[in-house]
C-alpha cells in the first residue's frame, strides 16, 4: 500500500514542467486503485488479473510544440498504442513480471519527427525462505529527444537500456539489509557523444515498525564512460564526461496520522568529472513528498527535490534541478478522478563544459507549469482520458524562452 500512495500521490508531478502533453496523461490514475479511503480496493474484486492487455488512441493539440519563444509552431499530434502486462508464479516463490507497450506518433504539421516509441521489462522476483528476495531484471525503452531542448522538427531517437538487480534480506521483524547494481547503456545516433554507459551499485539498511514507518540509510555509488569525447566549440578541443558520483543519504517514511503521510530522502552527492574538474559537484540533495487525506474523496499532495540529473539530451553532462510540485485530487465516484499540479523548477546547467571554459555563459532557467487532468472509468473496458497544460521558460541563454499551451484526449480499450 505504501508502495502504490508514493506512486500515485506524485502523478502529474514527477512528469518535468513543461514536458509532452501525451507524458502528463500517461500517470493519471484511476479512483479505483485504493489510494482514497473511500474507495478502498480490496471491496472492488477479487484478486487481480495475472495479466493486463490494453489499446488506446489519443490526440494532442500545442499551441508552440517546438518550444520556441516566437513563430507559428502549433500542432496536431495522434498516437495509436497497445500495451500488456503479465504475472506468473513460475515455482515456488519464484515469479516473472513482463511489462511493455509501443506507440506511435504522428504529426500533422511536422511530420519529419512522426515515430514509434516503446518500453518493455522483463523481471525475475525471486525469494529464498521467508527473509531474503529479490529481482533481475532487464528493461529497454526508445523515444523520442525532447522537443523543448531541441526546439526543432528533427527525427532524434534514443534507446535507454538498463540491467538490475537487488536483494533484500530481513534480519527479524523490523530490520532489514538491501543491495543493488543497476547497468545503464544510452544511446543516441544523432548525437554520439552523449552516449553513457553507467554502473551504479547501492547499499542500505532499514528499520520498519509495525505500524509502517521507516528510517534508513542508503549509499550509492556510479560510474559513468562515454566513449565519445564532446567537442567544445569554438576552442576546437574535445573533452571526455566520465565521471564518478557518490550519494549518502537518509530515507524514510513516517505515518503521524491515519490521514498524513510523508517519505522521503535527505543527502549529500558528490560528483567528480575525470577531465574538467572545475564542473564537479559537491552539495545536498533531496526529495520529500507529503500527502494529506483531507476528506475521503480527497488529497493534497506536495512534492520539493533538489538532484543532480543527467542531462545526457542536451550540452551539458548534467545540470542541478530545485523545484516542487503542490496541488489536489478529487475522485467524486469510484469511477471519476480530478487532478491538478502547480510545478516550478529551477536548473542550473553546472555540467556544461563550454560554460566552464568561458564559451558560453553558465545557462540557468526558470520553468513553470499549472497542469489539470482528468481520469473517467466510463466503464470496466472504456477509459477516457484528458489532460491540459500551461507551461513556459525564462532562460539566461538568448532563444530559450518559451510558452505552450496543450491538451489532450484519450481513450483506452482495457480487454
Amino acid at each position: 500500500m505504501l508502495r502504490f500512495w508514493r506512486k500515485a500521490a506524485l502523478a502529474l508531478v514527477v512528469v518535468p514542467a513543461c514536458a509532452f502533453a501525451f507524458d502528463s496523461v500517461d500517470v493519471l490514475f484511476p479512483a479505483s486503485g485504493g489510494l482514497y479511503p473511500a474507495y478502498p480496493a480490496d471491496t472492488l474484486g477479487g484478486p487481480g488479473e495475472p495479466y493486463a492487455l490494453w489499446a488506446q488512441a489519443g490526440l494532442m493539440y500545442d499551441s508552440n510544440i517546438l518550444r520556441r519563444p516566437g513563430g507559428d509552431n502549433h500542432d496536431w499530434v495522434s498516437r495509436v498504442g497497445i500495451g500488456a502486462r503479465y504475472d506468473q508464479r513460475i515455482v515456488g516463490r519464484q515469479g516473472l513480471h513482463l511489462e511493455g507497450r509501443v506507440d506511435g506518433y504522428v504529426y500533422d504539421r511536422f511530420s519529419a519527427i512522426d515515430n514509434v516509441a516503446y518500453a518493455g521489462l522483463a523481471e525475475w522476483r525471486w525469494a529464498a525462505g521467508n527473509d531474503f528476495a529479490g529481482t533481475f531484471g532487464v528493461s529497454r525503452r526508445r523515444y523520442q529527444a525532447t522537443l523543448s531542448e531541441l526546439q526543432a522538427a528533427v527525427y532524434d531517437p534514443i534507446t535507454e537500456t538498463d540491467y538490475a538487480a537487488t536483494a533484500r534480506y530481513a534480519i527479524g521483524p523490523h530490520l532489514g539489509v538491501r543491495g543493488g547494481a543497476t547497468y545503464v547503456d544510452y544511446e543516441r545516433p544523432a548525437r554520439t557523444a552523449a552516449n553513457i554507459k553507467t554502473l551504479v551499485g547501492t547499499a542500505g539498511i532499514d528499520y520498519v515498525t509495525a505500524i509502517g514507518n521507516a528510517i534508513g540509510v542508503e549509499i550509492a555509488e556510479a560510474r559513468g564512460n562515454a566513449p565519445v569525447d564532446q567537442l567544445v566549440d569554438p576552442l576546437g578541443i574535445f573533452v571526455n564526461n566520465d565521471f564518478r558520483q557518490r550519494d549518502i543519504a537518509v530515507v524514510g517514511t513516517y505515518l503521524p496520522a491515519p490521514t498524513l503521510r510523508f517519505a522521503g530522502r535527505v543527502g549529500r552527492t558528490h560528483r567528480e568529472y575525470t577531465v574538467l574538474p572545475g564542473r564537479d559537484f559537491t552539495g545536498p540533495t533531496w526529495s520529500l513528498i507529503g500527502q494529506w487525506v483531507v476528506t475521503p474523496k480527497t488529497l493534497l499532495v506536495a512534492e520539493a527535490s533538489q538532484h543532480v540529473s543527467s542531462v545526457i539530451e542536451v550540452g551539458a553532462s548534467h545540470m542541478v534541478v530545485k523545484g516542487f510540485g503542490v496541488g489536489p485530487s478529487w475522485a467524486p465516484t469510484a469511477k471519476l478522478n480530478f487532478q491538478a499540479r502547480l510545478l516550478r523548477e529551477h536548473q542550473v546547467f553546472e555540467g556544461d563544459p563550454n560554460a566552464i571554459l568561458g564559451v558560453t555563459p553558465l545557462r540557468q532557467e526558470f520553468v513553470r507549469a499549472v497542469r489539470f487532468g482528468v481520469y473517467w472509468e466510463y466503464t470496466r473496458r472504456i477509459h477516457y482520458q484528458l489532460a491540459f497544460d500551461h507551461g513556459e521558460r525564462e532562460s539566461n541563454i538568448l532563444g530559450r524562452d518559451f510558452h505552450y499551451n496543450a491538451g489532450v484526449a484519450q481513450v483506452r480499450f482495457v480487454f
